[in-house]
């Protein structure tokens, strides 16, 4: 991270009076960005406990960077926790992790509290971050990254956008998640240029169960910020915003969208109302992004060329290969750094001009619009939990959200009493997991049909073809209930 803090000492220096962070709690200028994170250094030098990171909640604010940076500079590692995670996954993180403490942001300032003594975990040589994914099933795991992977993410972007004119970067994803604490904070930063913050609440995500899409978009037109990062859902938003109000459309230099795979139709209608959009693929296990889209001549449906940082292969069955820059390790796993080529589990394919086309996910792994990966497996077991639910399936995309079909003969006559039953169910998972709809199926799901393995597994491919197309012919399959109304 040497060059970071080269950059922000020359900041402090050449324009100590020029904006670095902006929030409704308050700013710093670089001169007192700088002058925060050596004092917050030494902070996290005398309370951090040798071979322990130090864990970091709270919402988007001052305090939260403040802390991540001093962190970093102390060589700390740190451990962020995101705020949409279960009580449980965050209980799990703060064992898994054997972080000493935990580090609370709120406004401007940050304060430590220690944790109770976990077993010392093998953190890897030169870790300086430990990233948990949003766990596509229960226990999430951590991914340790350092300081050079951090920052040669961070410089490749900085080299692919730096002639981009923005000033203004507004973070809209939560600061725990590792693409908007890269190229939301580290990327402006390093280029000299003004990182505002608002409250998740305020952007309309204080509860990605129950979004508030207008309050996204009226956040954004009074934030005065000229980049952002979207999600195919936050994207989908502000195209919806735009399309009813065109002067929406005028700030934007930069929207880079990532998360997930955006329908080429809603980035066509982005693009003819003006907005700069341009999409993005990464994964953790390599420090976030790994191509980026041309932001002045995008190619729609691609993710763009790789970053120069890492070398990028389409194998023989088309699963995407990454080269270089890959993690230290995961937290449990042990001899579990990454070798120079790693599977993404991606299905991809390059187009005529060298950009990058990702075409889904190789296994069944289900990314939702808000960007975060559930296994239906995990879903289908807490579903079958439920009395009386005797099989089900567990589906969707980005469009259509997380969707089920269920036999459970028992509940055929009162579906309503199931929807009691499938709330409790869902209220114990985290809110990106819950489902947005489902469906009741009078007949069993069977090896006869292909639609089930000998030992009962179920074969996804096969159940699109028997049960979704025949729904969609208008099947006797009955739908009972809209989950984003009740669920």
């Amino acid at each position: 991270m040497r060059a970071l803090w080269q950059q922000l000492a020359r900041w402090a220096e050449e324009g100590p009076q020029a904006p670095a962070l902006l929030s409704p709690r308050g700013s710093l200028d670089y001169a007192g960005l700088w002058q925060a994170v050596e004092e917050g250094a030494e902070r996290c030098r005398a309370i951090a406990q040798p071979g322990r990171p130090l864990a970091l909640a709270g919402d988007n604010s001052l305090g939260w960077v403040l802390a991540d940076l001093a962190c970093a500079r102390a060589q700390v590692p740190c451990v962020p926790v995101p705020p949409f995670f279960s009580p449980q996954q965050r209980d799990h993180l703060l064992r898994d992790s054997g972080a000493s403490g935990l580090l609370l942001a709120d406004g401007r300032h940050w304060q430590h509290q220690p944790l109770p003594p976990t077993p010392e975990p093998a953190l890897p040589v030169g870790c300086l971050k430990v990233t948990y994914t949003s766990g596509t099933t229960g226990q999430p795991k951590g991914i340790c990254l350092g300081g050079e992977q951090l920052l040669a993410t961070t410089q490749a972007l900085a080299r692919r956008l730096g002639q981009i004119p923005g000033k203004r970067h507004l973070c809209t994803m939560p600061l725990a998640v590792l693409l908007e604490n890269l190229a939301g904070v580290y990327l402006p930063l390093l280029l000299g240029r003004e990182v505002r913050l608002q409250p998740l609440a305020s952007l309309g995500l204080g509860d990605l169960a129950r979004p508030d899409p207008a309050a996204f978009v009226g956040a954004l037109a009074t934030s005065g910020a000229d980049s952002l990062i979207l999600l195919p859902a936050t994207l989908g938003w502000l195209v919806a915003g735009v399309e009813a109000n065109p002067e929406l459309a005028a700030p934007w230099s930069l929207l880079a969208v990532g998360g997930g795979k955006s329908s080429v139709q809603l980035l066509a209608r982005a693009r003819r109302l003006g907005l700069p959009v341009c999409e993005g693929y990464g994964l953790s296990e390599v420090a976030s992004v790994v191509a980026l889209g041309d932001p002045l001549a995008p190619v729609l449906g691609s993710v763009g060329r790789p970053l120069e940082h890492l070398a990028v292969k389409i194998a023989e069955d088309g699963e995407i290969w990454l080269g270089g820059n890959g993690h230290l390790g995961i937290l449990g796993e042990l001899d579990s750094a990454a070798p120079f080529w790693q599977a993404s589990g991606d299905l991809g394919h390059w187009d005529a001009e060298g950009n990058l086309q990702v075409q889904g996910r190789k296994k069944s792994t289900l990314v939702t619009d808000l960007g975060r990966n559930v296994s239906p497996e995990w879903l289908e077991a807490e579903l079958c939990a439920v009395p009386g639910v005797l099989q089900a399936w567990v589906y969707g995309d980005e469009a259509t959200g997380i969707q089920a079909l269920l036999f459970a003969p028992r509940w055929a006559a009162t579906p309503d009493a199931l929807a009691e039953r499938l709330q409790a169910c869902m209220a114990a998972l985290p809110g990106y997991a819950r489902l947005q709809g489902w469906r009741l199926t009078d007949t069993p799901f069977s090896t006869a049909l292909g639609e089930l393995t000998s030992n009962g597994r179920l074969r996804r491919n096969t159940l699109y073809h028997t049960r979704l197309d025949h729904h969609r012919q208008g099947a006797a399959d009955e739908t009972r209930l809209s989950a984003k109304e009740n669920l």
